[in-house]
C-alpha cells in the first residue's frame, strides 16, 4: 500500500515563528505549504533550504493575504488536490503592531490589528476544516500569545485579538471536535525573531529582567512544541492554550 505523504499548512511561514516552523515539519518528512504575504525572497530561500537540508516532497509557497477572504479560498480553489492531504493547519499569520496606551490608540490601528491576528484564522479555518471533516481527522496548532490571557499594556488590541483566537478555537472545537479533529493554541511570551528590532531598548531589558531565565525564547523551541501538537500529540490532548513563557506568568 502506498504511503500517504504527511502535509502541513502553515499560515505565515515565510519568516520567524514560521519559518522554524516549516523546518521542523519538513525534518518530519511532511511536505510543506506555507504563505507569505509579500517577501518572496524570504520564500524563495525557505524553498531551497528545505530542498537542499531535507528529505521531504518539495515545500510550496503562496503569495498570500490571510486576511482576504477571496485570496485564501483562491489558493484552496487551485490546489484543491493537493491541499486535499492536508493533515495539519498551523495558524501563524499575524503581527503585534506599535506599542500605543489604548487611549492614545487609534481606531483604525485598534481594528486593523484585530483584523490581521483574527480574520487571518478565520479565513483558514473556513478552507481547512471541510478537509479535516471529509478526512475525518486533522490538527490545529494556533499561535497566539502570552498576551491573550494574561494582558499586555500597550498592546491592548493585539492581547484582544489573541484572545479572541483561543476563544474562537475553543468554541469551534466543540462543535467538531467528535469528529476527529483537535485543536490547541501555543502561547509564547518573548522570542527572538526580526520582529523585536522594532522594540524600544528600555521595553526589552524589561522584559528580560522579568524573564526566570533571563533570555528569550528561540523560534525552534516554539516549533518544537507546535510540531508536537500538529503531529504526534494524544488525541485526548485538545482544546488547550499552552503558555510557553520561561516561567513568567507561573
Amino acid at each position: 500500500m502506498e504511503e500517504v505523504t504527511k502535509a502541513v499548512f502553515v499560515s505565515g511561514g515565510a519568516r520567524g515563528i514560521g519559518k522554524a516552523i516549516c523546518l521542523k515539519f519538513a525534518e518530519d518528512g511532511y511536505q510543506v505549504y506555507f504563505t507569505y504575504k509579500s517577501n518572496e525572497a524570504a520564500a524563495d530561500e525557505l524553498v531551497e533550504f528545505i530542498e537542499t537540508n531535507y528529505s521531504c516532497p518539495k515545500p510550496k509557497g503562496f503569495m498570500c493575504d490571510m486576511t482576504n477572504p477571496e485570496a485564501v479560498k483562491q489558493i484552496f480553489k487551485e490546489n484543491r488536490t493537493d491541499f486535499s492531504s492536508i493533515q495539519t493547519l498551523v495558524n501563524n499569520a499575524g503581527g503585534h503592531g506599535k506599542t500605543v496606551p489604548f487611549l492614545f490608540c487609534s481606531n483604525d490601528h485598534f481594528w486593523d490589528m484585530i483584523d490581521l491576528n483574527l480574520k487571518s484564522v478565520v479565513n483558514a479555518y473556513r478552507e481547512t476544516l471541510p478537509i479535516f471533516i471529509k478526512n475525518k481527522g486533522g490538527r490545529v496548532v494556533n499561535i497566539t500569545s502570552l498576551s491573550g490571557p494574561k494582558g499586555n499594556p500597550g498592546h491592548s488590541s493585539y492581547a484582544a485579538s489573541k484572545a479572541a483566537v483561543a476563544s474562537l478555537s475553543k468554541s469551534i472545537l466543540k462543535e467538531i471536535g467528535p469528529m476527529g479533529i483537535t485543536i490547541n493554541s501555543v502561547a509564547p511570551a518573548f522570542v527572538e525573531t526580526d520582529s523585536i528590532k522594532d522594540l524600544t531598548e528600555k521595553y526589552y531589558k524589561l522584559r528580560i529582567e522579568n524573564s526566570i531565565l533571563k533570555r528569550m525564547a528561540t523560534a525552534e523551541e516554539i516549533a518544537n512544541l507546535v510540531h508536537y501538537l500538529g503531529s504526534t500529540s494524544p488525541a485526548y490532548l485538545t482544546g488547550q492554550e499552552i503558555i510557553i513563557d520561561g516561567g513568567i506568568s507561573g
